[in-house]
């Protein structure tokens, strides 16, 4: 969709950010000072049990289970005095009270902001009910474990005082005990890769859990800036009146636009991401103009170029027509140019050539640099560098390239120096 001044006036962005908080996967519930509730999204009408609706005015302390209300009660208003994103129930139980007096294990993560001179705490509600029964079940069969060792331990000794007594069919009691101790060590192989297997579970529920709590975390901060710029270019906007103050109606405008760029950006990588993550993205091999890509990249940069900026296309081979997924190489290339313009005032240079069956393109710029100690998690996800940490960016898109080019069954490499710039080159094969 093509964003235009009547599409930001009719609020359409906010309409995007309100999908996205009703359909979270995740509880989230909006708290004030006096602890009433003043916005749910529909999963927490459905953990808490409540029709749309009857969670909005109600106090928080009404889904404290009884034992804890006098306690939470006093940890509200000390986290109102001294608020910070933190995240509760490590390290001890908590419960989350239905309307029907049901109670559920939950997690609870917390963020702070200030809206309209209100101070509000948001709460990021996860049910770990499935993960406390797979807990009780890894419980359950230590204990089987224990009970089944003991009992063949004890009939191996019981076997052995026979033999010792009676000396009666030495041979065939001797088989019977091995065949006994084989089956123990079998059913303690199985019994561990069960172990094994409930732990892999548990480790990987809690890193996707904490890999939601930082891009929640992650996005609270990011959409903050971008939503104060929207709403305050607005709020100015209504005020130039006169023909004379178009200038400042258009500067207020452009604003706008960039802050709903930048907010575009952060829900395309976080989508980018989620279908990386489930598997769901798959390459779509055609033919098309390499040349042709590279120059309809350029042009969608070229109304963001500062005066000083310019991009730089260098051809070291007579490349035209190539077979490969053009969307993920557009993305691809869309995000290292990206990169480039935002970290670097100075020109980009964009090379390609063909070395034997695979493609090399690079890109240059002369910015900020990476830091050499911290080269080694430029691909973790969320992860910025330490003199990048004041520019806008949420640390996704290295990331998303470099499992793009993996579906390519391409490459990413690097060079940078710290205040000298920096060279990313993807190398990828085409489908002859």
């Amino acid at each position: 969709m093509e964003i235009t001044e009547q599409y930001l006036m009719s609020n359409s962005g906010f309409a995007l950010l309100n999908k996205l908080f009703l359909s979270a996967t995740e509880g989230i519930i909006i708290i004030n000072e006096s602890g009433e509730i003043i916005l749910a999204n529909e999963r927490a009408y459905k953990l808490f049990g409540y029709k749309n609706g009857e969670l909005i005015n109600l106090n928080i302390d009404k889904l404290v289970p009884t034992q804890y209300k006098r306690s939470h009660h006093a940890h509200r208003d000390k986290f109102f005095e001294n608020p910070s994103s933190r995240r509760m129930g490590e390290g001890r139980d908590l419960s989350g009270l239905q309307k029907n007096g049901d109670t559920f294990p939950l997690e609870i993560s917390l963020s702070f902001l200030t809206h309209e001179n209100s101070k509000l705490v948001v709460a990021f509600v996860t049910d770990i009910s499935t993960r406390k029964r797979q807990e009780q079940a890894l419980n359950d069969s230590r204990k089987k474990l224990q009970e089944h060792t003991k009992e063949l331990e004890s009939k191996v000794r019981e076997r052995t005082q026979e033999l010792e007594h009676l000396n009666l069919g030495l041979q065939s009691q001797i088989r019977e005990r091995k065949l006994a101790e084989e089956a123990l060590k079998e059913s303690l192989k199985e019994l561990k890769k069960a172990e094994t297997e409930i732990l892999h579970s548990l480790e990987k529920e809690k890193e996707v859990n904490e890999l939601k709590s930082r891009f929640i975390s992650m996005a609270s901060h990011e959409f903050r800036t971008p939503l104060t710029t929207i709403n305050s270019s607005a709020d100015l906007i209504g005020k130039y009146k006169n023909t004379a103050q178009q200038a400042n109606r258009e500067k207020h405008i452009t604003r706008i636009k960039g802050a709903v760029h930048n907010l575009t950006n952060i829900l395309t990588d976080y989508l980018s991401l989620e279908k990386l993550e489930s598997g769901v993205v798959n390459t779509n091999i055609q033919e098309f103009s390499l040349k042709k890509l590279l120059i309809d990249c350029l042009n969608d940069f070229e109304i963001s170029l500062s005066s000083t900026q310019k991009i730089n296309l260098i051809e070291n081979a007579k490349i035209d027509l190539i077979s490969s997924d053009q969307h993920i190489l557009k993305n691809v290339l869309m995000n290292l140019l990206s990169n480039a313009l935002k970290y670097s005032k100075d020109d980009v240079d964009i090379n390609f050539e063909e070395k034997g069956d695979d493609f090399f393109l690079t890109v240059k710029d002369r910015g900020i640099g990476i830091p050499e100690k911290e080269q080694q998690m430029l691909f973790d996800r969320f992860f910025r560098a330490e003199n990048a940490v004041n520019i806008q960016g949420n640390g996704l898109g290295l990331n998303i390239v470099r499992r793009y080019m993996g579906l390519l069954g391409g490459t990413i490499t690097f060079k940078s120096e710290e205040g000298i710039g920096s060279e990313f080159t993807i190398s990828f094969p085409t489908i002859k």
